[in-house]
Formats: C-alpha cells, sequence, structure tokens
C-alpha cells in the first residue's frame, strides 16, 4: 500500500489557486455548489440535532480545509444527510461536549489512516453492508422528520418505536399548513431535476416555500434571528463514563465518512477529463477538516457526491472552486442572516425527506436480489438492524452475516462416489476447498465409504481442491487409515502442492506418501495386481468430474455454440498425447478450430494426401473466417525421430506413407541435427506447404490471414514462436521466463536452431 502524498505533491495545486487560468469555471461552479449547499447545511444542521446555523460553519470550514489537503481536486466535502443521524444520536447522548471529542476522534483516525495507506482497505467493507446501512439511515432519517412534517413538537426519544408512539398520540394536532409547505418543497426538491437538471432543485423550492408563506403569511414556524456562524474554537469537554459507546459511535461515524469520501472521491475522479483520486490523501485531507470543524464548533462532515458531481458538470477545474463556494456561503451568513431568518421549518424539513427517500435507493436491493439472494439478505439484515436497533449493530450484524456467507462460500466443498459396473476401483470426487465447515462432509463419505465393497480399491481425486486446513486434513487422515486397515489399495490422484503438504503435515500424514499420484498412469501403476481401472471407466471418471465440475460454467457459452461456431485460430499440431492445444493456449471450446496428425504435416497441395489438411484449410478460412494459421510442432516428437533415422515401426505401413510428406523437412540439414531442431524447422516447412494452398495463399497475400510457426517443449511446458524479422525461436507472451513487457514485440532472448531455418514465406 502507498502513503498519502506529501506536502511537495500538493505544493502545485496550491499554486493554481492564485492563478487565473479556470477562474471563469471555478467562479461559476462555486456559487452553483454554494447553492445547493446553503438549504442542504442548514437542514442537515436542522437534522443533526443542532442550530441550523452550524451546518453552514461545518460546509464554509470543510470547504476549505478539505479542499487544501484533500486528494481528490474536484471533491466538496461538509455535512451529509447520512451522517445527520448519527451525529443527532451522539449529540442526544453525549451532549455538544461530547460530539466535539467524537469529531476529534474521526478526524485523528482519518490522518492516521490516510497517512498509513490505508485508505484503499477501507473500501473492503462489504457493499451491501454499505448500502444496507446507508438506507437504514434513510429511513430513519425519514421516521425522525415526520413529526416536523405534520406541524407537531419531536419527542423526546429518537428511536422509531417512540417516533410512531409520538405521532399516534399527537396525530390529532396535526397542521395543514405545515405538511403543506413540506409537501411542497418535498415535490420541488425532487421533481425539479427530472425537468431543469441544471437547475439548483433544493435552492429553488427553499426560496420558493419561504417566498410563498411570506407573501401568504402563512402561520407557520420559521428559522428565527440566526447568530452569524462565524468559528469560534471550542475546546472538548471529556465525558465522565460511557466511553465504550462513544468509542463505538466515533468508530461508526469514522467509518461511515471515510468510506462515503472514498467512494465519491473516486467516482468524481471519473467524472473530470484528466482528474486523479488518492483515497489515502483525502483520508488526511478529510480528517484534517474534521478536526478543524470539531474545534470550531461544527459537526463531523465527509464527502458529498451529489455536490462534488455538480461542481464538475458547472465547470470547476481546480481546488479554488470548494473554496469559492465556501466564501458564498460565508458571505450569505454575513449578509443574508435576515433573509435566512424567514426560512419556514417545514422548507428544510422537505429537503430532509427528499434526502431520505434519495438514500433508501431501492434498486440497490433489486439489483443485489437478481444477483445473489444471500447479498440480498445482508442488505436486509443491515437495514432492519439500523431501523430495528441502532446505527452500531447495524453494521457490526451485517458485517458478521457477509463474513459468515463469505466463510460459507470459501468453505463450500462438493464430493461424489462414481461406482462402475465394472469390478474397477470406487473413485471419489472432491471439489472446493475443505474447512473446518467441510466436516460434515467429509463424515458423510466416510460413513459411505464404510459401506462399500472391501474388495475393491479406493481412488480419492482431488484434483479440484484449491485448498485444505488442519481440520479437513484430519479427517481425510483418518477416512484413509481406516480403508487401509482393510487392505484395501487407496490412491489420492491429482492433488495439489498446498494440498498434498496439508496431508502430509498431519501426525500420522506420513503414511499416506506412497498413496499420491500425479496421472491417470500413476493410478494405474498402484493399482496394478488388485482391481485396476479400465481404460473406459477413466473416461467415464473424467466425464463424470466435468459434469459435476466444470459444465456449469461454461454452460452459457455451450447454449451460444450450439446455434454455431466462430473459431479465430486454425492450429495444426501433432497426434502426440502430451500436447493439449486448450490447456497450453488457456482457450476455451469454440476458439480453436484443431487438425492434428503424426508430425504436424501439411502436405502440399501436388501431394495426393493434400485433402487431410487442405479440406481443414479451406473451410476454416473461407467458411468460419479464421484470422490466424499455426503450425506447432513440439520437442520429444517420435515422427521426427523417425524421419531422422530414415526409419518408420515396422508394421505401420500407413505411418510410412503419411511420413514420406515430411521428408522434404530434412532437405538441407546436417546430419546431426537433433529432433528438437528438426521439429523447429519442420514446422517452418509445414507452413510453406500450407501456402501452396490457393486459398490461404489469396488471404495471406491480401493481409487477411497471419500465419505463425510454434514450437512447444513438452518439458519445460513453454511455447517458443519464430519471429521472422530475426530468424530466431524466442519465448512466446511478454511473461515468458526472462522477458519483460518491453519484449512484447518479439525481441526477447533469441533461442536459435543450430540449422538455417527456412523461411516462412
Amino acid at each position: 500500500m502507498r502513503p498519502a502524498l506529501g506536502l511537495g505533491e500538493l505544493i502545485p495545486h496550491w499554486k493554481a489557486l492564485f492563478s487565473a487560468r479556470h477562474l471563469k469555471g471555478d467562479l461559476q461552479a462555486g456559487w452553483r455548489v454554494a447553492a445547493v449547499a446553503i438549504p442542504l447545511s442548514l437542514a442537515i444542521g436542522l437534522a443533526s440535532g443542532v442550530s441550523p446555523e452550524v451546518g453552514l460553519l461545518s460546509a464554509m470550514i470543510a470547504g476549505v480545509v478539505c479542499a487544501l489537503f484533500g486528494g481528490t481536486s474536484l471533491l466538496i466535502s461538509g455535512p451529509a444527510a447520512a451522517m445527520s443521524v448519527l451525529i443527532a444520536s451522539a449529540v442526544s447522548q453525549y451532549g455538544l461536549g461530547g460530539l466535539v471529542v467524537i469529531g476529534l476522534g474521526v478526524g485523528l483516525l482519518q490522518v492516521v489512516s490516510g497517512m498509513l495507506g490505508f485508505g484503499r482497505i477501507i473500501r473492503s467493507v462489504p457493499m451491501p453492508v454499505v448500502s444496507g446501512f446507508i438506507a437504514g439511515i434513510g429511513a430513519v432519517l425519514f421516521i425522525w422528520q415526520l413529526p416536523r412534517a405534520l406541524g407537531l413538537t419531536p419527542p423526546d426519544e429518537s428511536h422509531v418505536f417512540d417516533v410512531f408512539t409520538h405521532l399516534g398520540q399527537l396525530i390529532g394536532e396535526a397542521r395543514p399548513v405545515t405538511v403543506f409547505l413540506t409537501l411542497v418543497t418535498l415535490g420541488l426538491t425532487l421533481g425539479l431535476p427530472r425537468v431543469l437538471p441544471r437547475l439548483p432543485a433544493p435552492f429553488i423550492a427553499v426560496a420558493f416555500t419561504t417566498v410563498t408563506a411570506w407573501a401568504l403569511s402563512l402561520p407557520v414556524q420559521t428559522l428565527g434571528v440566526l447568530p452569524h456562524a462565524t468559528p469560534q474554537l471550542t475546546l472538548p469537554t471529556l465525558p465522565a463514563s460511557g466511553w465504550g459507546s462513544l468509542l463505538s459511535t466515533v468508530l461508526v461515524m469514522f467509518a461511515l465518512s471515510s468510506l462515503a469520501s472514498i467512494m465519491s472521491g473516486s467516482a468524481v475522479a471519473n467524472l473530470g477529463v484528466g482528474q486523479k483520486h488518492d483515497p489515502d490523501q483525502d483520508l488526511v485531507g478529510l480528517g484534517l477538516g474534521n478536526v478543524a470543524v470539531s474545534l470550531l464548533g461544527g459537526i463531523p462532515v465527509t464527502g458529498a457526491f451529489a455536490r462534488s458531481a455538480l461542481n464538475v458538470r458547472a465547470g470547476a477545474h481546480t481546488r479554488r472552486a470548494s473554496i469559492l463556494q465556501a466564501l458564498v456561503v460565508l458571505a450569505v451568513v454575513v449578509l443574508l442572516t435576515p433573509v435566512l431568518a424567514h426560512i419556514p421549518i417545514p422548507a428544510l424539513t422537505g429537503v430532509l425527506l427528499a434526502l431520505a427517500i434519495r438514500m433508501l435507493h431501492p434498486q440497490d436491493l433489486i439489483t443485489l436480489w437478481k444477483a445473489s439472494h444471500l447479498e440480498a439478505g445482508v442488505f436486509l439484515v443491515t437495514f432492519l438492524s439500523v431501523v430495528l436497533v441502532d446505527f452500531a449493530a447495524g453494521v457490526q450484524t451485517g458485517i458478521i452475516v457477509a463474513l459468515a456467507i463469505a466463510v460459507v462460500r470459501l468453505g463450500r466443498s462438493r464430493t461424489g462416489l462414481l461406482q462402475m459396473e465394472t469390478p474397477g476401483p470406487y473413485r471419489f470426487l472432491l471439489s472446493g476447498p475443505l474447512t473446518f465447515l467441510s466436516s460434515a462432509t467429509l463424515e458423510s463419505l466416510r460413513a459411505e465409504a464404510s459401506g462399500l465393497d472391501p474388495a475393491r480399491s479406493v481412488v480419492f481425486d482431488l484434483s479440484d481442491v484449491p485448498s485444505m486446513d488442519a481440520s479437513s486434513a484430519g479427517l481425510l487422515v483418518e477416512l484413509m487409515e481406516s480403508l487401509v486397515e482393510t487392505n484395501r489399495r487407496v490412491v489420492i490422484q491429482g492433488a495439489r502442492a498446498e494440498v498434498r503438504q496439508a496431508l502430509l503435515r498431519h501426525p500420522r500424514g506420513a503414511q499416506l506418501e506412497p498413496l499420491f499420484a500425479i496421472s491417470e498412469s500413476d493410478v494405474v501403476e498402484k493399482l496394478r495386481g488388485s482391481n485396476p481401472s479400465s481404460t473406459h471407466d477413466r473416461l467415464v471418471h473424467g466425464v463424470e468430474r466435468f459434469r459435476q465440475s466444470r459444465r456449469s460454467r461454461y454452460e452459457p457459452l455451450f447454449d451460444q455454440l450450439a446455434h454455431g461456431q466462430k473459431p479465430h485460430t486454425l492450429l495444426i499440431t501433432c497426434c502426440d498425447s502430451r500436447i493439449s492445444p486448450n490447456l497450453i493456449t488457456s482457450t476455451d471450446p469454440g476458439e480453436l478450430f484443431i487438425v492434428r496428425n503424426i508430425g504436424n504435416l501439411v502436405p502440399h497441395a501436388s501431394s495426393p494426401l493434400a485433402p487431410a489438411v487442405s479440406s481443414a484449410i479451406e473451410y476454416s478460412l473461407l467458411v468460419l473466417g479464421v484470422s490466424d494459421v499455426i503450425v506447432c510442432g513440439h520437442s520429444a516428437c517420435g515422427a521426427m525421430k523417425a524421419l531422422l533415422a530414415a526409419k518408420a515401426p515396422e508394421g505401420v505401413p500407413g505411418v510410412v506413407d503419411w511420413l514420406a510428406e515430411g521428408k522434404a523437412s530434412l532437405e538441407g540439414l546436417p546430419p546431426d541435427t537433433s529432433p528438437e531442431d528438426l521439429a523447429k524447422h519442420n514446422a517452418l516447412v509445414q507452413l510453406r506447404h500450407a501456402l501452396s494452398n490457393d486459398a490461404l495463399r489469396r488471404k495471406h497475400e491480401a493481409g487477411e490471414v497471419k500465419l505463425h510457426a510454434w514450437f512447444y517443449d513438452v518439458g519445460e511446458s513453454e511455447v517458443l514462436e519464430y519471429n521472422e524479422a530475426t530468424r530466431t525461436w524466442s519465448p512466446l507472451g511478454t511473461l515468458a521466463p526472462g522477458r519483460s513487457a518491453s519484449d512484447a514485440n518479439g525481441h526477447g532472448p533469441d533461442q536459435p536452431a543450430r540449422s538455417e531455418p527456412a523461411h516462412i514465406v
């Protein structure tokens, strides 16, 4: 992880504050953001349980400090609706003195986290928990505003049940005028962006409601005379008790403020051309802002995406736009305090209700439900815990449930028994990680194994087990011990190095060492003399493995391929069983059109055997439209050895006739040519023969098809490609041994053939 930026990297940004460049755009963005920030800050201050002007004070301070020290130039920081519910709860529990302590704690944690480079780690909070938490806060905020929306005095207790009880007792005293003004503001705040998205909807909604109430002399409560919200140093008052609960509040507020700011910064950087996002520096800037805001009498702040997005759209280019919007807010406080006094409380309530509705965002739940019912469950558990219990419980419950689901998913394993009608071995297929959560699965496996015919061997196929912990290793060792004690042959097939070590590290695991088999050939060898597996059994086992652990992954692709194929490459290679084209190229079904024959030969168009390969060339080019043709030879090739020895195996006349097509590859080579050098040279010769096909030649000359010669080293599992420009063989790809990204154009370590190679064309 990378720590936050130093002051040296911020200095160029500070110098830009005094440049005339982009001044017009920053000014325009500054006043437009301020037009939105003023009513929002007043409303959020009201919802936070403090005087509304405190919201304005916080917006001013955060707008300057966070802009100067943050990591995202166009991010606007200030009071946020999501934070208001937490702040109101803290004020009711700890008072304003405790709020200062909480703000300082949040700020200091953010500064330290940013300096240590924890910005990216904070984003690891599961998204269903974040979405559920914010939606829960939106629901609580909405419920808390209902008494004000009806013109009633808010209850002393703030729990949602208390609010509903309070409403039930006083609903008959609801004031229609208050309800009317609240709904008007709510409708304008939500509706204007749909019709006139460029206008500051909250400002217009509050202004319209204020003018309406003043013009009609409506009997409604207003803000009244506000003190000038100028900064005044406030020292924290340390609480005498309740530190555990207070620290829990600090951590929850730190997490929400930090996460909201980092996510907003990332989104804003994507909106602005050439903008950069440094989450660690964002944390440092936000932390310094929260420290300053708390000491000067404000409320904790965070990055605000809506205001930041408006800042970008309004033409902001530098951090100056955020500072200018703070100065506009200051000017309004200093010059227009008498005007602010006439703002009706229902107007701010309507803005808060609009914010709460937007925070609910049911689309998040719908999206999660479509993707995963379990993820949607995490959202709902978090949401209900926040609404019905409290905020800290909501976060804790959501994270615990999310972690539990993740653990279950990681620990999900499957077993299956493949029983053959033949007297071959039983095969158990295990897939997925084996952990302590797999104990029930392994116990059922043990019970199943105990009831099998004791005369037959048992093979445990662990090829699809990526990891294993000590608990599951102990259970497997016990199972295999019980089988060995009954004189059964037991084989452990395909275990990865990590899984093998987990079994061998068990106190009694050393006795399993002779049981491990890498390949099916090893399995046959270890079962020799008992009831070995037949070839057909092996294939049935492979099909069953495919059904159990691989088919579901490819189902969408198979559905698509059922309607036709569109391969991009024709690959001509040897029949040798050690070459698996899809394995070494990591390609899916439908990508490669493959021709395999002994020696990867391409008979010249004049040869009577030409149709054996030319038919595939023509079909792949003219019908399927492949764009690349590859001839791939390989090491330890029996065909190349037979060509060099000028002697094919006896009793195979068809092989003799076929290998006669490869004699052209011997022309001009020295007598001591190795099979590997011949295999490379042969690949080039076969490409030349391929060009005797009219269809391939025309397309190649027109630049529609590219030709490649490959060589696969079986022992090293490495693919080499021939470079026509340098006439050398080099490892294919930028991550090949000895190569770097700069070698991507084929200028890597040379591996020349001993003989002068034939040209591709």
